[in-house]
């Protein structure tokens, strides 16, 4: 491969403050990366969450259970907000059983538009109506997962000015997700689950982590290295 930068070249992308993070996931691979990412976010955290099982309408796998899991782990307040709640740094956020989650003028907004899409709630639907609230605030991740949603909305936060993370496949317990994250948006930052809380404090300007700008570093090399694989393989 050429062209493949050194931790001397390699450009690190931060998001404007305060950064608000947009991460979808899905399956059992998703819930227990939400599990890992809530106990492992430090806390007074100066950022946004907003985290997101995506599932297939009127399903009722994992239907109620999310909060339960993730509440006594997490190390900040965790909710599923309701309608017309203001978003507050220091939180994380959970759809309604349902309904996709929209954000406008720093609301929550619950909603079953489009009523088309196939997943509700869906990535991309948060991605999308995200990036478009904050701009070059927003950090959208893609974990383990399956299929393509949430993809379109990679797209639309790099068309926005904001920075896109996906976990590495081969780390992932569903790789699928990530995958099509590299092959339709070669995200800034690629690497395991481990690292991303380190990625998130280096991004946030939050020191927390001894090694978090080495491990940015790292997972922009990653995301490099991973581009030119895809370009290789198409």
């Amino acid at each position: 491969m050429e062209n493949i930068p050194d931790d001397h070249s390699v450009e690190l992308h931060y998001p404007a403050s305060p950064p608000v993070f947009l991460i979808g996931a899905s399956g059992k691979g998703g819930v227990d990366a939400f599990r890992f990412l809530a106990e492992n976010i430090p806390a007074h955290f100066p950022a946004t969450f907003f985290f997101l099982l995506h599932r297939l309408q009127k399903s009722s796998v994992y239907k109620h259970r999310l909060l339960e899991v993730l509440r006594p782990k997490s190390n900040l307040e965790i909710k599923v907000p309701d309608t017309g709640d203001k978003v507050k740094i220091g939180a994380i956020y959970l759809p309604a059983q349902g309904y996709h989650l929209t954000i406008e003028n720093n609301t929550i907004i619950h909603t079953e538009e489009p009523s088309d899409e196939h997943w509700r709630p869906s990535i991309d639907v948060l991605l999308k109506s995200g990036v478009r609230e904050y701009k070059d605030r927003t950090v959208s991740v893609l974990l383990s997962g399956g299929l393509k949603d949430g993809v379109k909305g990679l797209l639309e936060t790099t068309m926005q000015g904001g920075i896109t993370i996906a976990q590495s496949p081969e780390d992932a317990y569903d790789p699928v997700l990530p995958l099509n994250a590299l092959i339709g948006d070669h995200p800034k930052y690629v690497l395991p689950l481990v690292d991303i809380p380190a990625l998130f404090c280096e991004l946030a300007g939050y020191g927390c982590h001894s090694e978090q700008k080495s491990i940015a570093q790292k997972a922009a090399i990653n995301a490099a290295m991973k581009k030119e694989e895809v370009k290789e393989q198409n």
